[in-house]
This record gives structure tokens, sequence and C-alpha cells, in this order.
């Protein structure tokens, strides 16, 4: 029976979430961060045509697949429909509409499926909690599609072990290959979910035809893909390519790097557990309640996040929330021991639903160790980037806050606010570090990133690049963009992309020589220079660099420190 109580309760849930929405959606057009630009561009390029791993050598243009069908409906239908009516939108933004619109939806569903486990009382901060969690910008990547894999799969099993049904085998094929084809890394996690499935078969947890089920979607949706492949580029072509693949710029080989993120969760699992020794010696000496347990994590995580963004002010962004989602995430064991010992009946025994909840908690737990091990081998950037898939296990933790006999109301709402802080306020722009929505911004009102607005430098760069590319450049020719990621030159333009990858190391190595020495027919009309880049200086001594201002010696045009080069 629904009392006053709960209507009250409901109405403000609905009240805070309406804000929490019409929040996310008024902050959508600050800023531009530098791998947005990045992403986009590498999609539109498989949008305009390119031959994948035969036109682009980028191993995340598997993910044009997933965004094509958005970019042929904007393209198609909604732009010349947004000029019609004079709205300000362009790509950027129509496609960050998109992206929190499906973000929303996803949000929807699991409230529906945690409010139907035995963690009702949590369900609603731990979904507010997603839906305002930044996985690195607000906008489509490799990042974001593996987040909404993700997090489908944790709803998925939470769903299976309730009802034991068939189909979410097939459902969790589906999820698991979009992370795939959006990071073809991800198949490590398909493999591991098909183990999981089997395991599960094994032990008489699941029906046999669910793994069955899994593989076979797997198989099928995967032969979609070396099918288009086989009609588009030919998988001859792709398989004689595949060595062009991957990043040549590590700073060290891969083993190192791995070795080396290995060293940093070590390091945040001893920061972690630094409290919850200090708890367990305590109550040896003299005993402590519970009541002063969950004060002193509190405490202990509050402490930490300030100290880690005092520590850098100017270098404040989403990298530092991860530091704590680590923390979080390393103490999930010891709240769930303490629930084996308190609340809960052995593992093993699905007697109840609490049982069943808890072990689709000890699944999500260990998936999300898995994606993370996945992200720390074959990613070549700092603890932060596995440590974004560490959100599904602090969802997880909240739920379990909640549910304490003494709720962690503190730490709980202390996520939450945090979270509020870099959807609403926060900033992604540039090259990362601390912008918020009160800086003054101007609006751009040509271009794909219509509507967005901008830091006025950024909004003069981004200018200063439509007038050069318009005035001379048309969809016709083939542009070569130097310093591809960190303008907008790519997304202004539709021109062909003449690059191996929108991220080309012009001032490091010498992959794009070799591109076009394998690709003739791509070699680029017209090269875009910024010569105000830091790394200007760099790309001028490097062999590419110096291969390019030998072959691309006319100035067709130039404009503030942007210059427009051709061959004679």
């Amino acid at each position: 029976m629904i009392t006053i109580e709960d209507n009250k309760n409901n109405i403000f849930k609905i009240i805070i979430a309406a804000i929490i929405v019409m929040l996310s959606y008024a902050t959508i057009s600050y800023g531009f961060y530098v791998d947005e630009n990045g992403l986009l561009s590498i999609y539109k390029g498989i949008y305009q045509g390119q031959h994948m791993f035969v036109d682009s050598w980028e191993t995340l243009q598997t993910g044009g697949l997933l965004t094509y069908p958005l970019l042929a409906l904007y393209y198609q239908v909604l732009q010349p429909l947004f000029a019609s009516l004079s709205l300000n939108i362009g790509l950027v933004l129509y496609m960050r509409i998109c992206y929190m619109t499906v973000r929303l939806i996803i949000s929807v569903y699991l409230y529906i499926v945690l409010v139907d486990s035995d963690y009702e009382k949590g369900a609603f901060p731990a979904v507010i909690f997603y839906y305002m969690f930044v996985i690195g910008w607000k906008d489509f990547s490799y990042k974001s599609y593996c987040d909404f894999a993700m997090v489908l799969i944790m709803c998925y099993m939470f769903r299976f072990y309730k009802t034991r049904k068939i189909v979410y085998g097939l459902l969790t094929a589906i999820a698991a290959s979009v992370a795939v084809v959006a990071y073809p890394s991800m198949i490590i996690m398909a493999v591991f979910i098909g183990v999981l499935w089997l395991y599960l078969v094994i032990k008489d947890e699941a029906p046999t035809l669910t793994v069955v089920l899994y593989v076979i979607t797997c198989f099928v949706l995967g032969g979609l893909v070396l099918v288009y492949l086989q009609f588009t580029s030919g998988l001859g072509n792709v398989i004689a390519q595949l060595p062009n693949l991957g990043n040549q710029d590590y700073d060290y080989p891969v083993y190192i790097c791995f070795g080396i993120m290995l060293l940093s969760y070590g390091v945040f699992a001893v920061i972690a557990y630094i409290p919850i020794v200090f708890v367990w010696i305590l109550n040896k000496l003299r005993g402590i309640d519970e009541y002063a347990e969950k004060a002193i994590l509190t405490l202990y995580f509050i402490i930490f996040m300030i100290s880690a963004c005092l520590l850098r002010i100017e270098g404040i962004s989403t990298s530092r929330f991860i530091y704590g989602c680590l923390i979080i995430f390393f103490w999930f064991p010891y709240f769930m021991r303490d629930k084996e010992k308190s609340e809960f009946v052995k593992i093993g025994s699905f007697a109840t639903r609490q049982d069943e909840d808890k072990m689709a908690m000890w699944t999500v737990f260990v998936i999300s160790v898995v994606a993370q091990i996945v992200w720390s081998v074959f990613n070549n950037q700092q603890v932060t980037e596995p440590g974004y898939m560490t959100l599904y296990v602090v969802i997880m933790m909240i739920l379990l806050f909640c549910e304490e006999r003494h709720e962690y109301f503190g730490l709980k709402n202390f996520l939450v606010l945090v979270a509020m802080f870099f959807m609403g306020i926060w900033v992604a722009d540039s090259n990362g570090g601390f912008c918020h929505v009160f800086e003054r911004m101007i609006y751009v009102t040509e271009g794909e990133l219509k509507g967005v607005a901008l830091p006025q430098d950024e909004y003069e760069v981004n200018d200063v690049v439509i007038n050069l590319l318009e005035e001379n450049v048309t969809a016709d020719n083939k542009l070569l963009v130097a310093f591809g990621a960190n303008c907008a030159g790519y997304l202004n333009s539709n021109a062909w992309q003449a690059t191996y990858s929108v991220y080309a190391r012009t001032q490091l190595n010498t992959k794009l020589i070799d591109y076009y020495k394998i690709n003739p027919d791509n070699m680029a009309d017209y090269v875009l220079l910024d010569t105000g880049h830091d790394k200007y200086q760099y790309f001028v001594d490097n062999e590419t660099g110096k291969y390019l201002l030998e072959t691309y010696t006319h100035e067709v045009a130039r404009e503030g420190d942007f210059v427009l080069l051709s061959k004679e």
C-alpha cells in the first residue's frame, strides 16, 4: 500500500530527476574537447565512404558503424532542416543531444531493473549518479559505447539472476558486440562473458540455451561485420594492411606500460585500505560501532577527493573523480564480506532473492575487473582510462551504502554531488584541465560547431579554420590537417580525410609517409597547418614535417597562425 509519505518521496524524486535532466541538457553546449573532435572526425570519415583498415589505419574507426545512422540522419535530413528553420545546431551539438538522450533512456531502464531488485532503496541515487557520470565528455565515443554496453550487461545479469530466462544470453551478446565494434580490444570481454555463461551452465545455474544463444548471436553479428568489410574494403586488403594498425607512439613497450598500470592500481589499493585497516585495528583494541566506522570511511573519502583536486586546481577534471571511484571500487569486497556475515546466506545458495542479487553484484564486479584489465593492456594512458570501468562497481556500492543498517548518507550524497559538479559545472574543453560553465564563452554560428560555446581563443581559431576551408577547399578535394585533433578542420570540411588517422602524429613518426606510399590515391591536395601549435617545431624538425613542407610549397591562403598549403 502506497502511503502519503511514499507519494511525497516519489514527487521529490521526480522533481530532483527533472532538475538534473534539464541541467544536463542546459550545459551540453559548453566546450569542445580535443578527443571529441578526433573521434567525431574518425566516425565522419566512415560516413564519407572510407574503406575500413585500408583508407584509414585507425583502430577506433569501427565505431563509425554505430554512429553511421545518426550521421546519415543529420546530413541527409536534419542539417538542411535546421538551416531552413534557422536553428543554431551543428553536428557536434546534435550528436551531444543524441548522446544524452540515449544515456537518459538507459538510465530509466537501469532504474526499472534496480527497483525490482532487493536494493530498491538505493536505486534512485545510483541511477542519478550513473546519469550524471561523465565518461570523458558528453558525446559518442568508444568510451561511451563501451559504457552503454557495460551498464546494459549489468542490467541483463540482474534480470537473469531474477528470472533465469535464456533471452538474456542473446541480449548480453548484442551489448558485448556493441562494445567490440566500438573498441575492438573488448573482444576479450565478449569471450569472457561467453565463458561466464558456460560456467553458469556447468553449475546448473543457467539453461544450456543461454550460452548457445550468446555464442550464435556473437558469431552472427561478427559475421555481418566481416561481410561489410568484404563488400567495402575486401578482406584480402584488410588483412594485408592490418600490420599498419596500432599505436606506434608508446613511450615504453606494452608490457612495461601494463606493469606501470598495475603498480598504479596497487598504490590505489593501499590508499583505499588505509582507513579499513585502521578500523580493523581499532575494533581489535577497543571495539568500534558502525556509526564510527561510517564516519571514518566517509571523512577519509571526502578528504581524499578534496586533496586530489587541490593538488593542482588548474588540472581538475574527471580524472580526479576516477581516483575517488578507484577507492570505492577497492572497498567493494569489504562491504560484501560484511554483508555475508550479517545479513546474507553464504555464496552458493540461491534460496533467496537476496542471494541472487548478491551474485549479480559479484558478477558485475568481476566483469568490471576484466574490462579494466582490457583497457589497461590496450591503452597507453594513465590509470584513469581503465578507471572509467569502475563506474558499475561504484553503482553497486551506492546500493550497498543505502542498504547498510546505518546508511552511508553522507558518502552517498557526496558522490552524487561530485558527479553533479562534473556534469553541470565542469566542462570538457581543449586538452583538458579545469574549465567551467561560468567562464566567458562565445557561441559558434557557423560550421559543424554551430551552437557550441567556446572560449574566445578557441572561437577565433575555429572561425579562421572555417574561413580558410570554405573559401579554398571543396568536397572533391583531399585534405590533411597536420595536427588533426587540435582543430575542427575535418569536421568543418566535406573534403576527403587524406590521412591514416585523425590522430596522425606528424611531429613524431613517419607513418604518414608510409601511408601515402601504400595509398598514393589518398595523398592530400591541401595541407592545413597551425604554425602556432606548441608542437610545430617538432613537426618542422621531424622527417614527416620536412617531407610535407618540401612537397606542399604553394601557400594558398594564410590567416592568423594557420596556413593552407598545396603542391605547386
